[in-house]
């Protein structure tokens, strides 16, 4: 899972405030696509297309009347968690796509160290 600067796990956090469904449905479907035998495909996980934004997936989780979605990315084998939002329509997944890719770069162009901005968190 990403965390920032300052130690901060935007989407530890997130799912901590969200209703318990969510929660659950959450710890699920990380476990599943941590398990690469079992990949998920859409409508639970999309690979977006467009090249600018194609190292990234949306991990999409419906619960509790609510859609939220997980934008994450693959480094070395591992699932890098980025940030979580409600998804209440497209521009909500544009401001997220922007956000994490700025994520990325940071992490691209600064060869950051693992244990700098990232944390391994234990799979429920």
């Amino acid at each position: 899972m990403y965390k920032d600067e300052e130690g901060k796990r935007q989407v530890e956090e997130f799912i901590k405030k969200s209703h318990h469904k969510i929660k659950k449905k959450f710890d699920f479907m990380v476990k599943m696509v941590a398990e690469e035998k079992n990949f998920l495909k859409e409508p639970y996980v999309k690979h977006f297309s467009v090249e600018r934004y194609k190292k990234l997936y949306e991990l999409r989780l419906k619960a509790a009347s609510t859609m939220i979605r997980i934008i994450y990315f693959e480094m070395n084998g591992d699932i890098i968690l980025l940030h979580a939002f409600h998804k209440k329509d497209n521009r909500d997944t544009e401001q997220a796509l922007e956000y994490s890719l700025k994520i990325v770069e940071k992490i691209d162009s600064q060869s950051l160290i693992i244990n700098d901005f990232f944390e391994e968190v234990p799979i429920r």
